[in-house]
């Protein structure tokens, strides 16, 4: 009996596996429709935000992102060439923006994935430091683990199985 009582619990437990976790990819793109003009020693700040895109703050796990920025030149008169700075959060994680590229993929911060995992957003801003151009698009690519939320009657009645197994197990034990 205490055989087919401890099988019956493992098979509860594996059957509770409703919150295993799931290796998800969240993408949000923004895009500047139509492409914003950034200009001399200006700059241009958005927020990506992937909770549209079912990330759940502090249920989902994101443990990378990738941002690729679209900015090209205005190809303005007297055009001497652009320096973009591209600002995220945290200290370290402000990059120069490559133009001879059509995109450029920015790492990440150790900031911007804490927001990402408290808020389920990163700020990002767009600096001229020299030059103008104009800002296509941004996208964000966070790389996790998506965790299911356990349902509550079937945790309920997993631990009531249990508990009423250790008692069976206790009263056959002390007879």
């Amino acid at each position: 009996m205490l055989k087919r009582l401890l099988l019956a619990g493992l098979i509860l437990v594996f059957w509770s596996g409703a919150a295993l976790a799931t290796p998800m990819t969240w993408v949000d793109t923004y895009d500047a429709n139509p492409d914003h003009l950034i200009g001399w020693y200006s700059s241009y700040s958005y927020t990506h935000d992937i909770t549209d895109n079912g990330f759940t703050p502090l249920q989902d796990l994101a443990f990378s992102y990738t941002l690729s920025i679209g900015l090209y030149d205005d190809r303005g008169f007297l055009d001497l060439g652009e320096i973009a700075v591209i600002s995220q959060p945290g200290i370290l994680a402000d990059t120069t923006y490559n133009f001879d590229y059509s995109n450029n993929d920015i790492g990440f911060s150790i900031a911007g994935l804490l927001s990402v995992n408290l808020l389920g957003t990163v700020d990002v801003k767009i600096q001229s430091w020299y030059g103008d151009f104009y800002f296509d698009y941004s996208t964000l690519t966070v790389k996790g683990e998506d965790f299911a939320p356990v349902p509550e009657p079937g945790t309920i009645i997993l631990l009531g199985a249990g508990l009423a197994g250790l008692a069976l197990y206790r009263r056959r034990k002390e007879s």
